[in-house]
């Protein structure tokens, strides 16, 4: 599956979308091989081996890998924060090629290392500990959450307790917390073989929403109206392979929540809280709306600051807070998707780091800098400032259509970031001719647009999509299809 992401800087105003990058001198390295990692080591004189912060800089730990923000420009907010960054890069999806030239090109000062998977993400972190102090790990990925609260935990530095960041990652484990504090959510059952799944479905009745307990980005995430689509369901989502490299066998079986679209809002039904935490104080950042669903559970879009009117939105961010704190969160990002219900807000999830999208729409909405505030909590402060919005940013999935398909057009990148200065960035999953399903991922592409308001963005939004000009056709060889513009 071929991926690329194309962004540019807007012509004729100050850029706040990234850190712009600075020359910096070559970095001198020197490299050694062992059976688990590969690391690159920066010299630095003898005393500041003892602990980079005797020397003025704390020294930030990186983990990175797959998903949430991308490497370069993580690295481009926390060396805003301090020179001091090391990486602990874990190759189990991918090589790390692309984001050590990253890290080198900044010339920051500590390691880079290669980890194998999560288990040697945490050894290579302790040992680099024992070289150089670490002040802080952070990570903005979904995956990597396990190993990051381990090193916290381990190391003795700011950070989630091990066992709030397993609830955080356990639909189920969520469900059972909220339950026994009051926190308002669907009704649910657990299912965890074939024999639970006719109780489920009696107790919860049908149409419901089948999910896995451990999950992102809605994967395997369905509404079955029958028993027969239960079971299929079920035995479907238990064969998929994950790019989790840790397991959940349990299920869930929810009560439906209609969330498909609020009224003739224009929007769904379901909305997000995003917050910052420091040292158990919540700090609400802000709320994003969502497009409305067409595609089953598969997103379709996000807006950043919400249009939703004040009361809403405190009854949102009171119920957010009320998950949070069940949950024993205390440091770094979260992010709390809420229904909106004729009964009031109720708590879809609770995700224990940013929205993927959500660093670079603080940024385009607010010129916040949100990845490098959660580089701030993991070094145990509290946020710099909060953000003041002044411009939309709205967000686009182009769901996959339920099938399979190949992909028989689509317009170069390049193209339509020259016709819409109001892009931030582009990123199809495809290329022309590849086979698209939603095996491995729910989208055709993605794209971002800054604009002065909610009509505009939605203006511009509907032409960029006309302009992608994505053709689908069934299969391999059909030579009829669907327009996706």
């Amino acid at each position: 599956m071929g991926r690329a992401h194309s962004c540019r800087h807007h012509r004729g105003r100050p850029d706040s979308r990234r850190t712009p990058r600075l020359p910096r001198p070559a970095a001198r390295r020197a490299g050694r091989r062992t059976p688990v990692l590969w690391h690159i080591v920066r010299v630095l004189p003898r005393p500041q081996m003892k602990g980079l912060t005797i020397m003025g800089s704390p020294h930030l730990l990186l983990l990175a890998g797959i998903g949430g923000h991308a490497p370069d420009e993580a690295l481009d907010s926390l060396s805003t924060l301090t020179d001091a960054v090391s990486v602990v890069y874990v190759t189990a999806w991918r090589p790390s090629k692309q984001a050590r030239a990253d890290w080198e090109r900044r010339g920051l000062r500590g390691e880079f290392l290669d980890a194998a998977d999560l288990d040697a993400a945490v050894e290579a972190a302790a040992a680099l500990h024992g070289r150089m102090l670490l002040d802080g790990v952070v990570t903005y990925s979904e995956l990597l959450l396990r190993p990051q609260a381990d090193i916290a935990s381990r190391l003795g530095l700011p950070g989630n307790s091990p066992e709030a960041v397993a609830v955080a990652q356990s639909k189920a484990r969520q469900r059972l917390v909220f339950a026994e504090h009051g926190v308002p959510s669907p009704e649910f059952e657990m299912i965890t073989s074939v024999r639970d799944l006719a109780a489920a479905a009696a107790r919860v009745g049908l149409p419901g929403v089948f999910k896995p307990s451990l999950g992102a980005g809605s994967q395997s995430v369905r509404l079955v109206s029958t028993y027969a689509e239960l079971i299929h369901a079920f035995t479907t989502a238990r064969a998929e392979k994950t790019a989790f490299l840790q397991s959940d066998e349990a299920y869930l079986l929810e009560q439906r929540m209609a969330l498909e679209s609020d009224g003739d809002s224009g929007y769904a039904a379901y909305c997000s809280v995003e917050s910052l935490l420091a040292d158990g104080t919540a700090h609400h950042l802000g709320i994003s709306d969502r497009l409305p669903l067409e595609h089953g559970y598969a997103e379709e879009g996000l807006v950043l600051p919400s249009r939703l009117d004040e009361a809403t939105r405190a009854a949102v961010v009171d119920v957010a807070d009320r998950a949070i704190r069940a949950i024993g969160l205390a440091w770094g990002a979260v992010h709390t998707e809420i229904a909106l219900t004729a009964d009031g807000p109720r708590v879809i999830e609770v995700n224990a780091r940013a929205g993927g999208p959500l660093p670079t729409m603080f940024k385009v909405a607010a010129g916040y800098d949100y990845a490098a505030e959660i580089g701030r909590s993991a070094l145990g402060l509290r946020p710099s400032r909060l953000p003041e919005f002044t411009r939309i940013a709205l967000l686009r999935f182009l769901p996959i259509p339920a099938g399979n398909w190949r992909v028989a057009a689509q317009t170069p990148v390049e193209e339509v970031l020259r016709a819409f200065p109001e892009l931030v960035y582009v990123s199809p999953r495809f290329t022309p001719g590849q086979h698209a399903s939603r095996q491995r991922t729910l989208h055709l592409a993605s794209f971002m647009v800054d604009a002065p308001d909610r009509d505009t963005a939605r203006t511009v939004t509907r032409q960029v999509e006309r302009a992608l000009g994505i053709r689908l056709v069934p299969g391999f060889d059909a030579t009829t299809g669907v327009d996706r513009g």
